[in-house]
């Protein structure tokens, strides 16, 4: 797809830094660069993808804006597939944005957010889950999260996509085969076609089952302290984070709002969240606390329910655990440098219970294995499962996945064949949505418009 306007903004973050870059695209990049750009050797002949050195200077053709090193990469061999320039300048806002603006004076166009991604995949260089993967890989938050978003990037994803595509394709043929033979080979088509229908309802869910791990892995799990007063939710945050990032006191109630901090786990983001104690509020201000604590538990992925060992149980205690019970829970018992004040028998969990010493430390390292375990996203050694963390991507493999369902039903119970073959269709409709192979244009703007605006 051709566009008749270039574009151009600042591709690296916002404030200062050693290098800034600045790009355009379109079919004015290279004519715009040769009215911006003096060489320091008169010989610059823009060779492909090569930097050269030299002046960024105003339209007036005096003004030297910075010293900068430029590239030229006419398309199709480039990232949006158009040609395109890239200004590496110093890192100063103040030159960024003075180059910009000359950029704008020639007839650039500010671009839109994700715009050099968008006409990426308009112009065929990449597919709409490689140029989702851009995103995720900027934003990644761990060394696995990098890693799936890298995979995502070269193509794995959609290389498994396709493979199912084609296997959905060839049982669409058979199903319409059936649809001109119906009277003659049923039973036959149905023999063959069943097969088929389940290697391929194995293989969307266990794409869809990599979704919750990926999402860990991407997002940070959400992990929960919570506990009645002075129990040490506090030093447990703070021993976890290695530095001291709540206020401990003995005074009941210290903590009012709710703090957080992340640490990685074996390569995990674990977002932890330490909490107001549960009791009866003493005051308005306690009792905004307690609630934001219940909202809190509600959205997390893995609760540490933390009792005092060396305090006998409460009610409290007991109805926090009533409370969590139902939920993806550990049971930590703290202050085990103390005295024990009673017995882990007088709890009715089933669940085995932590014995830790946030104070001094003991325990923490199992607690940590325990974290990860008990949320269920345990690293598989040499795992080399394709994962899908987009939500958008999740969505059309259920829809997916349910239309390939519908299509066993109609095929094994004898329904017209016409009826499995829409099935069919509508399946191969909900791949294609992942890939950008059929997708609209208010999807595409909603998907680009979250990017960064230079990427």
């Amino acid at each position: 797809m051709l566009h008749h306007d270039t574009i151009a903004a600042i591709a690296t973050p916002p404030g200062t830094g050693g290098v800034g870059i600045i790009r355009l695209s379109g079919p004015d990049a290279g004519k715009i660069i040769c009215q911006i750009f003096l060489p320091k050797k008169t010989n610059c002949s823009w060779k492909s993808h090569h930097l050269y050195y030299g002046d960024i200077v105003a339209v007036d053709g005096k003004t030297v804006l910075d010293e900068v090193l430029a590239v030229l990469m006419p398309g199709p061999h480039s990232f949006t597939g158009e040609d395109v320039v890239e200004i590496n300048c110093h890192g100063s806002p103040v030159i960024l944005q003075a180059i910009l603006a000359e950029l704008v004076q020639l007839g650039c166009r500010p671009a839109r957010p994700g715009e050099f991604s968008q006409r990426a995949f308009l112009n065929g260089r990449i597919d709409l889950s490689q140029a989702e993967a851009l995103a995720t890989l900027i934003a990644a938050r761990s060394e696995k999260a990098r890693a799936i978003a890298l995979a995502q990037l070269k193509g794995e994803l959609g290389a498994e996509i396709d493979s199912l595509r084609l296997a959905l394709i060839d049982a669409l043929a058979l199903a319409e085969v059936a649809i001109d033979f119906m009277e003659d080979a049923a039973d036959q088509d149905a023999a063959e076609l069943l097969p088929r229908l389940d290697s391929l309802s194995l293989r969307l869910q266990l794409l869809l089952d990599s979704y919750r791990k990926a999402k860990v892995y991407t997002e940070g799990l959400n992990v929960v302290i919570a506990g009645k007063p002075n129990v040490g939710k506090s030093s447990l945050l703070n021993t976890l984070a290695g530095r001291k990032r709540a206020i401990v006191t003995d005074i009941p109630g210290t903590t009012r709002d709710f703090i957080t901090d992340q640490i990685h786990i074996r390569g995990i983001p674990v977002n932890l969240v330490d909490t107001a104690g549960i009791r009866q509020p003493q005051d308005i201000i306690e009792k905004e606390g307690i609630d934001l604590v219940w909202e809190n538990l509600a959205a997390a992925d893995l609760t540490i329910i933390l009792l005092d060992g060396s305090r006998p149980l409460t009610a409290d205690d007991k109805r926090i655990f009533t409370a969590v019970s139902s939920k993806n829970h550990l049971i930590v018992l703290n202050k085990t440098d103390l005295p024990a004040a009673w017995e882990i028998s007088e709890l009715t969990a089933e669940s085995a219970v932590l014995k830790i010493s946030a104070k001094f430390g003991t325990g923490i390292n199992e607690l940590k294995e325990a974290i990860v375990s008990g949320a269920g996203v345990a690293e598989e050694e040499n795992s080399r499962t394709v994962m899908i963390t987009n939500m958008r991507h999740k969505i059309a493999l259920e829809k997916a996945l349910d239309n390939i369902k519908r299509a066993k039903e109609n095929t094994a119970s004898g329904t017209s064949p016409e009826l499995t073959a829409f099935d069919l269709r509508e399946a191969l409709d909900n791949l294609d949505e992942i890939t950008g192979k059929k997708v609209n244009d208010e999807i595409l703007d909603k998907i680009f418009s979250s990017f960064c605006i230079g990427k």
